[in-house]
């Protein structure tokens, strides 16, 4: 028995010694070539970087696709390279790395982008982005309805191309969407800004969803488009609460003056939340002639409309202060004067 287990000690020890040794031998082999992969890059990528900057500089676009002919082998250096001069690049020199790109690369992603593997349909997406023009927008609109991540690359890379064709393509594809993900559309919307307004503008004339008409609306304000002030006076009495609410707050962003009478009749809508938001609203305004109807507001039955009544008093100064402090002491409605002390107290520790 005692011999059986000194074999099997002995052969364990055994064991253990060549499986360390293999291991340290895997180790260092790997970090070798680690290294040498390293060098390898390290090499490519300075060789390929000069000749790409030569390309640049004389301008020449049959230089530019020798270039890509002969690094098109070596995609990661290549691809480096390319996003480095991207992010750094203006003018013509973009011309020719765009050659290079659609020459070298464009193929190899174009095939990634219907890979079963999210990893490469999100890297071929981001830097077909890198690279994309007008004519290349209905790829990505396609991307709309992947992976978050992947339609995340899709809403950068339009939004690297905010031409009036690309953004009339991005609105039919929403007009169209039968369950559109808002947050995506407000992504590619909001990001090209100002550019946007005159499709919006036709676009709050058309049969859209509540939905889609109350994303339009919101961005009106978020932009701000104070151009579409009139387009949103006339939604301001729609029989949708969504709509009126979306309304009230985009004249909260805008802080248009004339917007004043409009607010103070949301602000008596039936709907509490159209009122709470009108309320809000007119104390962006800061308009002294609303002292009234925000502490009117105070006495409401809904807390909403009472807190932010009280911010709007809060932000009239002075006479909001009194209104406030007059408010308070009163007895006939206890919300309204928990409301009003509770905006005096937050006053005097923020002093």
């Amino acid at each position: 028995m005692n011999i059986f287990l000194r074999i099997v000690v002995t052969y364990s020890l055994l064991f253990c010694l060549l499986f360390c040794i293999c291991l340290l031998t895997f180790i260092v082999l790997r970090r070798i070539i680690i290294q040498y992969q390293e060098a390898m890059f390290k090499t490519r990528y300075l060789q390929a970087e000069q000749e790409i900057l030569m390309a640049i500089s004389l301008g020449k676009p049959e230089l530019a696709i020798q270039v890509a002919q002969k690094y098109k082998s070596q995609v990661k250096a290549l691809t480096q390279v390319l996003v480095n001069f991207m992010e750094t690049i203006s003018g013509n020199g973009r011309e020719i790395l765009k050659i290079i790109f659609d020459h070298a690369l464009k193929e190899r992603l174009l095939k990634d982008l219907h890979s079963h593997l999210v990893i490469r349909r999100l890297r071929a997406t981001r830097l077909l982005g890198l690279f994309a023009v007008s004519s290349e927008t209905a790829t990505f609109l396609e991307l709309l309805h992947d992976k978050p991540l992947v339609k995340l690359a899709a809403v950068n890379a339009l939004a690297h191309v905010p031409d009036q064709d690309t953004l009339s393509l991005v609105f039919q594809v929403f007009e169209k969407d039968s369950c559109p993900n808002i947050y995506t559309y407000t992504s590619i919307i909001f990001g090209i800004g100002n550019k946007i307004e005159p499709l919006i503008k036709n676009y709050l004339k058309k049969s859209l969803s509540v939905e889609k008409m109350s994303l339009l609306i919101e961005l009106a304000g978020k932009i701000p488009l104070g151009s579409l002030y009139p387009e949103l006076l006339d939604l301001a009495s729609h029989h949708e609460k969504e709509i009126r609410i979306k309304v009230a707050k985009a004249f909260g962003k805008l802080l248009i003056p004339d917007s004043y009478e409009t607010l103070l009749k949301l602000a008596r809508d039936n709907a509490w939340e159209v009122q709470a938001q009108a309320i809000k609203s007119l104390g962006n305004l800061k308009n002294p002639e609303a002292l009234e109807i925000l502490t009117e507001a105070l006495f409401s039955p809904f807390w909403y409309v009472r807190y932010n009544a009280r911010e709007g008093l809060l932000k009239l100064g002075p006479q909001g202060i009194r209104r406030l402090e007059e408010v308070s002491q009163q007895k006939i409605d206890r919300f309204a004067s928990d409301m009003a002390e509770m905006a005096l107290d937050d006053l005097r520790y923020s002093r």
